[in-house]
Formats: structure tokens, sequence, C-alpha cells
């Protein structure tokens, strides 16, 4: 299905030094092209939805708890969306749900900048549409994720995930840069306003994307082949072990951009302008980091190279849990920007090639599961903090990442091994 997919979109050019062959997928694949572009506007959209409804619920409420809830209800959907979704990209146009998830984030956000706009906005006001944007989010990247192959030859998926990591991170500084600035100089409403202009481009971008019809009749009910990628996990311990490695720092370290917030307002004493450096600072590393595995066409030993960064990267967020300097604090985003980059586009390109085609909607759509960790683990690690301080819960977090991942590679050695 990928090689079908890509052969009608290759653009033939010469790739002749090291940038070219870095950019390889998006220089020589004009449908890739067109899904990185709308993926990158509307990830920017959701960074700005995430810095300015953050805020917003901060002065709302004045409780870490409650910043914590916000990510928690952006992250349930995840649980209950992605799977179904990824099940559901096997068998309808990939590009169909693309175009109706993006449709809806862009409803959704009119309503709350109206809602923002006219002082009506509450704390469940702005539960309610975070959880009606994390549904519709999480439907869009796990077809995402689906439809990918679809775009590129088998060989190029590690720089086309690569590639569409680094744009994602890219995000992490486009988007709090821009959405610091505007809070402080449009408010909130005005932000959200911003925010549903970039989703108007993406859908623009994904308008013009091919068709991509499933490859063969899907057999049995919607449930029963739910029920099947399922067992496929459970049948291949290297899928089964990449996937807790997906999720063990995703639910205990990534959290902590849930809480930056509650850092740069109460720990390091920032506005919001100072929120979107912090969020600026660790972006710029995991763009870096996403270019750096890129890179790494030709590397072997991606298994161990995974394992061995989110070990550091454990450390390198308790580190910045504990430091109290900022030039320090500023370098530890920066590293845990890279190292968390790194980590999720090595993890997400060896789980692409060691999955079959038949499954491909459905296993992905159980990894974009992992992506709802992030901000439901920031549910108990905000509660940890109003009780015993929100660094000391990420730091008990960053530890216990370190050593879950260290005994997944040790219960399944063959992950040291992938090439």
């Amino acid at each position: 299905m990928a090689d079908r997919g890509a052969a009608t979109t290759i653009e033939p050019r010469r790739v002749t030094d090291g940038a070219a062959r870095l950019l390889d997928s998006l220089l020589r694949y004009r449908d890739y092209r067109l899904l990185w572009t709308s993926s990158l506007l509307t990830q920017i959209a959701q960074w700005m939805l995430q810095v300015a409804s953050g805020w917003l619920m901060l002065e709302l409420t004045n409780s870490a708890l409650w910043v914590g809830l916000l990510g928690f209800a952006g992250g349930l959907p995840f649980l209950l969306v992605a799977a179904p979704a990824g099940t559901l990209a096997e068998q309808i146009d990939r590009r169909l749900i693309l175009l109706a998830c993006q449709t809806g984030a862009l409803t959704v956000s009119s309503l709350l900048a109206f809602l923002v706009l006219s002082g009506q906005a509450t704390p469940l006001a702005l539960l309610i549409a975070t959880v009606l944007n994390g549904a519709l989010l999480a439907a869009n990247n796990a077809t995402r994720q689906a439809a990918l192959p679809s775009y590129v030859p088998r060989a190029s998926i590690p720089n086309a995930v690569a590639l569409l990591s680094a744009g994602m991170n890219t995000t992490r500084i486009v988007g709090p840069s821009l959405a610091g600035p505007l809070v402080a100089t449009l408010g909130v409403g005005g932000t959200l306003l911003v925010q549903a202009g970039c989703l108007v481009l993406a859908l623009l971008n994904t308008a013009r994307l091919p068709a991509t019809p499933p490859a063969r009749p899907v057999c049995g009910s919607f449930f029963r082949t739910l029920v099947e990628g399922v067992s496929y996990v459970r049948r291949v311990p290297v899928v089964l072990a990449l996937l807790l490695l997906a999720s063990v720092p995703t639910l205990l370290v990534f959290p902590y951009l849930q809480l930056l917030p509650v850092f740069a307002r109460d720990v390091f004493h920032l506005g919001p302008s100072g929120l979107g450096l912090l969020y600026t600072v660790g972006g710029a590393g995991a763009l870096t980091g996403s270019l750096f595995v890129a890179g790494l066409q030709r590397a072997r030993h991606r298994g161990f190279l995974m394992v061995a960064v989110i070990v550091i990267y454990g450390g390198v967020i308790a580190t910045f849990a504990m430091t109290r300097w900022l030039p320090l604090v500023l370098i530890c985003l920066f590293a845990g920007g890279f190292l968390g980059a790194s980590y999720m586009a090595l993890n997400n390109a060896l789980l692409h090639l060691a999955i079959d085609d038949e499954v491909r909607g459905r296993v992905m759509g159980l990894y974009m599961i992992t992506w709802g960790f992030m901000p439901l683990g920031a549910l108990p690690m905000g509660a940890l903090g109003d009780a015993i301080g929100v660094p000391a819960a990420v730091l008990a977090g960053a530890v216990a990442s370190s050593l879950l991942a260290l005994l997944v590679a040790w219960r399944v050695p063959a992950l040291l091994r992938l090439p």
C-alpha cells in the first residue's frame, strides 16, 4: 500500500548533500508534504490552545490540581477514541476522517473563543471544550499515523516519521512563542481566534490530499476487528514492549509540560511571556532531537539507543525539577526536549517497521492511546503537587520512568537488538 500511494507523487530530485538527505521525504513526496504541513498547522493550534487554556484555568481557579484536571480532560478521550479511530482508518477514506476532525476542532475553538470574549467562560466550560477537542485530536492523530505510510515507500518511513516529529516539535516553538505574547496582548479570547485561523489553513492543506480508500475489504464486525488488533500486539513481544516504552515516559515524565504554568508563576515567578519562553526552549530542543533522528537513516542499534535515551531523559527532567537557577532550568528544558523528541521519533519509527500493514491502523490507534497518558498523568501529578509541591512530584515521576524503562528492556532483550 505504501509504495502504491507514494509512487504517484514522487518528485525525482537528486539528493546530493547532507541537508537534502535529511529532508528526503519532504523533498520527494508531494502528498507527504501536504500531510506534514496540515499536521504542523493543526499542532501549532493545539499548542496555542494548551498555553491559553492552561493560563485561563490557572487564573480562574488558582489551583495546580485544576490545571492538572484540564490536562486529564484532554487526555481521557485518547484512551476512549484513539483505538476505535485507528480501526475506522482501515475501513474508510482516511482523508475524510482528517477533514472531519479538523472541522470539528475549528468549531470547538470558535465556540470557546466566543465564551471567553463574552465573559462567560467557566472552569466547567473549559473542561467540556477540552474533552471535545481531545476526542477530535485523538481521532485525527490516529488517522494521521495510519495514513503516513500511504505517502512514502517503506524505506523512507524512518525519515518520514522523524521529519513529522521534527515538524510537531517545531510547533512547540512556534505555538507557545506565539501564544505567550498573544495572551499578554490580546488576551485568551484573541489568542483562540488566531488559533482558529491556523486550523482553517490546516483544513485547506488536508483538502488537497488524495483519497486513501481501504487497501482491502475488512472482514468481521468493527468490534471483532478491534479485538484482533489487540490480540496481535499481545502475540508479538517486541511490539508490546515498544508500546509499553511509549507509555512509561509519557505517563510519568511528560506531564511536567502540563504543569509548566505552575513552574512559571509559582516556582520561577515568570508571567505569560516567561511561560512562552519555557515552552519555546523545550521546543527548540525537541526540534533538534527530531532532526537528529531524521539523520540516522543508516544507523544501527536504534533499539538500544531508544532505551538509553529514555533513561537519560528521566535524569534530565529530575534535574530540572530540583533546580531554581534559571540558566540551568533552560539547559534542562532544552536537553529534555531533545531527549523526549528523540525517544518518541525512535519509538514511532521502530513500531512502524515492526508491524504488518494489515493491522497498521489498529496498532497505531493503540499507540495513540499512549499520547493520552501525558495529560492523564497530569491529574495525579497535579494532585501530588498540591500535597508535596509540584517540583517534588515531577522528580518522583522522572526517576520512576527511568527505572521502569530499564525493567522493560531487561524483560524483552530483543528490544536492544532492533536495527
